[in-house]
């Protein structure tokens, strides 16, 4: 059973977000409903989208997972504009920063939700409170830059 849907929850082109009667907000990565590949707009939108799960009362516990089990598959650095451009690339650092932030800020259990051999590429992708994965998942760090 789902419960009224808060009015931010459609507000979104690269997340979907659906919470059940218990309070169980799961927000989902995705492109087009297939995996998500990052570009501009989901990057500047995920600000928002954390920044109001966090403000949300009715969440109880937050899962962030991705569309097939694939969480952020690539980055479409071409939609960000010239990422060489300090004021380009200012903005886009400041916008990482204050995902973190926000994710941190979340009163309640985050989860990561991972298939069973996902590869951590992102810091997004290893900030929850609590990430839940397969015996054979592997975790690692490479650059987000392009």
């Amino acid at each position: 059973m789902q419960t009224a849907q808060s009015d931010y929850f459609s507000a979104y082109r690269q997340l979907k977000l659906t919470r059940d009667a218990k309070g169980v907000l799961v927000v989902e990565f995705h492109s087009n409903g297939g995996p998500c590949i990052m570009n501009a707009q989901g990057h500047t939108e995920f600000v928002d989208a954390f920044y109001r799960i966090g403000q949300d009362r009715a969440n109880k516990i937050v899962i962030v997972t991705g569309a097939g089990g694939d969480f952020i598959i690539d980055v479409d650095w071409s939609s960000f504009g010239e990422v060489s451009d300090p004021e380009v690339w200012s903005q886009v650092h400041d916008e990482g920063v204050q995902v973190l932030e926000n994710i941190a800020n979340i009163r309640v259990p985050v989860m990561r939700r991972s298939r069973d051999a996902p590869t951590c590429t992102r810091i997004i992708h290893c900030s929850p409170m609590f990430i839940v994965a397969g015996e054979g998942a592997t975790f690692r760090m490479s650059r987000t830059t392009p």
